[in-house]
Order: C-alpha cells, then structure tokens, then sequence
C-alpha cells in the first residue's frame, strides 16, 4: 500500500491526530477517521495511534493515497485537499490587495462587493477561499492543520484593510488584541447631510429580529440604534468632518470615523441615527444613489489600522489603505476640495 507523507510543522505542535486529519480528509465522517486509525490507514512515524495522539513539530504523518484520492473526488474545492505532489504555478491573490504581509499575519486592501467569507450570492467564492489558497500554496511545509482566516469583520459592501491570520500566534494576538481594544480601526465616510462638529456616538446596538432577503433571495440582517434601553450592545463610535460637498444638490461630509468596538453595521446605523446616513446606504435611510452609474451603493472605507508600538508580530504603528477609484471619482465629482 502506498502512503502520502506529510510533515507537522510548529502550528501543529500539540494537536489532536483527528483533528489535523480532518484537514486532509474533510469530507469524511469522524467515525471513518477512526476507523482509518484502527486499520493502520494513518499512522505517526509508522506506528498507528489513536485519534487523541498529540502531534508533535516533526512528526511524519502518513495516510493512505487511496484515502487521499477518494477525499479530493468529493471535494468540490480543489484547494482545500493538500496533496504532497500537487504543484501550483500561480498565486492566487492579486499582488495590488496586499498591504503588509509576515509570517504572522496578511492584511488586504478589500475590493468592494467581495465577500470576506462566502456566501450563496456570491457562490462560494470570498477573500477567505482565496487567501486560504495562497496559504496552502506558499506554506506547504508549515503546517498540516492550521488554516487561516479573517481576523475581524468588514461588510461585503465596505473597502478596506482586512486582516488574515497566517499563523497560530499572528491569530492568537490579533484576536487578543481586538478583544482588548488595542488596536484601532479607523475609516473614511461618505455622510449625508453637514456635519460642522466632532461627534461622539455612544448607544447600545442590537439586531433586528424581522430578517430580510436580498436579491438573491439570501437572508440579512440590519440592526438598531436603542439609546434609552439596556438591550443590545454598546457601541462607540467618533465622527469628524475633513471636507464638505454637494452631491445631486444634497450636502454631504466626507468623514473620518474612530470606532472603540465593533458591532454589526455599527457606523451605518449610527450616522443614520443620528441624521447623517452613508449617502446611498438605503437599508439605513440613506439616498438611493444607485451602483451601476457610480460604481458603489455606498462610500465606507476602513482606512487605517494603528498597532501597539511593542507588538510581537512585527507590525508597524500605522497601516493605510488607499481609496479606490470610485470612492476617488465621487469626491471629485461633488466639488470637495481636493483630497490626499
């Protein structure tokens, strides 16, 4: 019988057999995992051991072709089955996304209307399935059971920098850091309405029960400001206005938005509670401005990440992603002064 032969890497250290098989053999039952141990279809420096056995930096793990074989034809993602022959020639990501890149971590620069984990309107694909290719791609001797993955969230319909993990402590501290407030998200706003004074923004959030569809018949969800109530989360957001301008005759602020935490839809529903909505954000009031003609439905931008100077990861204090070029071409288009 012929065996495939992989070696764990410092991610696996400690793990569970099972569970850096199911990495290898995901369409299969746990039962049938077990069942592959038991008559020595996997074993750990050629000796069988039970799904339990802690893997250690080194170990060779090694798993039956035919287990192997049966797993990638009931795969419907070719990617997502590592075979110690396949060889990809190209990389997945488009060299122009990435923003800062290390062992650790990798953060993008995020498209508008891409998904960061799929979804059945955009048919599986999403951020998460490509970077996970280029993972598995550039890190073949890494690691047999990590798998990265975003590390916070950004909407389908917002741009900006998003961040991957691409190791176990790159994703243990980011996480951490998160969690703690340690590191600030800031993003750039396009606000109905003329917004003169700083705005602190603090009420508590929670979801609206009533779920709707979109045009793919796919279920979302929107959220609601409760300023008086003790439902929901709290949610803290500052608002300051950069510049001033007119579009289609309404008054609208190109704004510069510091949010403490990070709840669901928490800058577009508070700006709308306050009267001041993403222009063409109409799930929060906002004025249809329409996709086809300017490109976006509506202008929110995550445009910096500031870091803990004496972070271990390697990161710098601040990272900035550059607008895009619709974001771009409707400032220009609504006679704000010229913007950098």
């Amino acid at each position: 019988m012929d065996f495939a032969h992989f070696t764990a890497g410092s991610d696996d250290a400690g793990r569970r057999l099972d569970r850096v098989l199911r990495r290898f053999l995901s369409e299969e039952h746990l039962s049938s995992i077990y069942k592959s141990l038991r008559k020595g279809l996997v074993k750990v420096d050629g000796k069988k051991c039970e799904g339990n056995f802690r893997v250690s930096e080194g170990s060779d793990i090694q798993i039956a072709d035919f287990l192997l074989r049966e797993a990638a034809a009931h795969s419907r993602d070719e990617t997502s089955v590592i075979s110690s022959s396949s060889e990809v020639e190209k990389s997945f990501l488009p060299h122009d996304l990435i923003i800062f890149k290390n062992d650790a971590i990798l953060i993008l620069n995020k498209p508008y209307d891409i998904p960061v984990q799929p979804s059945v309107s955009s048919q599986g694909k999403s951020l998460a399935k490509l970077v996970q290719a280029e993972y598995e791609l550039t890190h073949k001797n890494s690691s047999l059971s990590f798998k990265t993955g975003p590390l916070h969230r950004l909407d389908r319909k917002t741009t900006g920098l998003i961040a991957f993990s691409q190791n176990l402590e790159g994703a243990q501290w980011f996480s951490e850091a998160i969690k703690t407030h340690a590191i600030q998200k800031v993003y750039l706003a396009l606000l109905e309405g003329n917004l003169t004074e700083k705005k602190v923004w603090e009420e508590r959030i929670e979801k609206i029960e009533n779920e709707k569809l979109n045009s793919q018949k796919e279920k979302f969800h929107t959220v609601s400001v409760n300023s008086d109530g003790e439902n929901g989360k709290i949610a803290h957001t500052e608002v300051e206005a950069l510049s001033h301008g007119v579009f289609l005759g309404k008054d609208i602020t190109l704004a510069r938005v510091l949010i403490k935490t990070g709840r669901t839809h928490q800058i577009r529903s508070q700006s709308a509670f306050h009267g001041f909505p993403l222009l063409g954000d109409t799930a929060y009031g906002g004025t249809k401005i329409g996709s086809k003609l300017f490109g976006q439905d509506f202008f929110l931008h995550a445009t910096e990440l500031h870091f803990p100077s004496d972070n271990p990861l390697g990161l710098p204090e601040t990272l900035t992603a550059p607008l895009g070029e619709d974001f771009l071409k409707i400032i220009e288009n609504s006679h704000f002064p010229p913007y950098n």
